[in-house]
């Protein structure tokens, strides 16, 4: 790394005091909050206590803070803010398309082995309502033939495939592209778990043409906890039919003599209902930094980059299982040491200052690598591993 790559990660470092304590490799779980985020949330909070919650001036102001955040993360994404729907986190957004669908009895979907019970459980909650089958793909660790594998589980009765972008437990980025092509040969909707891939890679949304994206705010993106967003392209909201509804959601009009609502337009209609401003002012200010500050195309690249030497490092080291696929891979690590449980080795590297995490299956402890972590946090990962695997 340059000197001035040096003075640009020293400098954003500052920016997420978080990280300068321990070792700080599990923004999967949830990143840094930046200073600016924090400080956001402080000031609405604030002023909330002392002057109250509904004052014109302060309700005027906080009637632009979803539109700000909106814009913030369609600007991310390089995508329209009238695609982009705010939500809670990433279950709410993969409840909002899964719901949406109008599913009939014998409907068939398609998972992987792969998924997050998030993105997973509201699928099993159609099935039991509308009588839809539920088929598991099998994609061992997420490589070899991703596509071909689900292909074959496609039939004329398949609805939809519920997948992700970046599987949570192995670390394998699946190749949403291919994916999608052959699901739109066969009439198949995909709807993306992106709760890892969100802002740890480019997701070329336009180019990949999922039919909905489902995104966190708290993990890659920084935000505060209880933010997220939903990304659907905007000739294809109508697919998706409103689950629940609240007074911002329905602006679009109400008949109430013919008992037809007109939603909200654009992607806002699937908006979360309840919302405490400092949260959004919080999401807001930090995909403000993510974006005009430190630079999407730089994140991606020294993610990537960071979670490639990780890898390297790990399998260098005798006695350790590195478990994703070094073909398609960003910033997750999944892996093990011999002789040592998961948790165990958590603990022990937790002591010495490296904040990781375990996953339950397939067994083992995972790091994420964030655009704020150093060459040295990962060389100094290794040599404890080395360190606890000599005893």
């Amino acid at each position: 790394m340059t000197a001035a790559i040096d003075s640009r990660v020293a400098s954003i470092r500052e920016q997420v005091p978080a990280v300068l304590g321990k070792a700080y490799l599990n923004t999967g779980t949830n990143g840094p909050l930046p200073r600016v985020a924090a400080d956001a949330m402080a000031e609405l909070a604030r002023a909330e206590f002392e002057a109250g919650r509904i004052q014109m001036g302060g309700w005027e102001a906080k009637m632009k803070l979803m539109p700000a955040a909106r814009d913030a993360v369609a600007r991310a994404l390089g995508v329209k803010d009238s695609e982009i729907a705010l939500t809670e986190l990433t279950t709410e957004g993969m409840n909002i398309m899964i719901h949406g669908v109008d599913w009939q009895r014998g409907d068939e979907a398609i998972i992987t082995n792969l998924e997050h019970p998030g993105g997973q459980l509201p699928l099993y909650v159609v099935a039991r309502r509308h009588g839809v089958r539920i088929k598991i793909a099998d994609l061992g660790i997420g490589d070899g033939d991703v596509v071909g594998k689900i292909e074959r589980l496609i039939t004329r009765r398949t609805r939809a495939l519920i997948i992700s972008h970046l599987a949570w437990n192995t670390g394998a980025v699946l190749p949403l592209k291919e994916i999608v092509d052959v699901c739109r040969r066969h009439g198949v909707l995909v709807l993306v778990d992106a709760a890892q891939s969100a802002g740890s890679l480019d997701p070329q949304l336009y180019e990949n043409d999922p039919d909905g994206y489902a995104m966190p705010g708290q993990k890659w993106l920084c935000g505060p906890e209880g933010t997220g967003s939903l990304w659907i392209r905007e000739e294809r909201l109508s697919w998706f039919e409103q689950t629940y509804v609240s007074y911002f959601n329905a602006m679009g009009g109400l008949d109430t003599a013919g008992g037809y609502l007109t939603p909200t337009p654009g992607a806002a209609r699937f908006d979360r209902i309840a919302t405490y401003y400092p949260l959004i002012a919080g999401q807001a200010a930090a995909m403000q930094w993510l974006v005009d500050d430190v630079g999407m195309d730089w994140i991606y690249e020294r993610i990537a980059t960071l979670g490639q030497l990780a890898h390297q490092t790990l399998s260098a080291i005798d006695g350790v299982e590195v478990i994703t696929p070094s073909l398609r891979m960003a910033g997750l690590i999944a892996f093990n040491l011999t002789g040592l449980a998961p948790g165990d080795l958590a603990a022990e590297l937790d002591q010495r200052g490296f904040i990781l995490r375990t996953i339950p299956s397939p067994a083992c402890v995972r790091l994420s690598t964030g655009f704020y972590n150093t060459e040295d946090e990962i060389r100094q990962l290794g040599a404890a591993i080395e360190e606890i695997r000599r005893g």
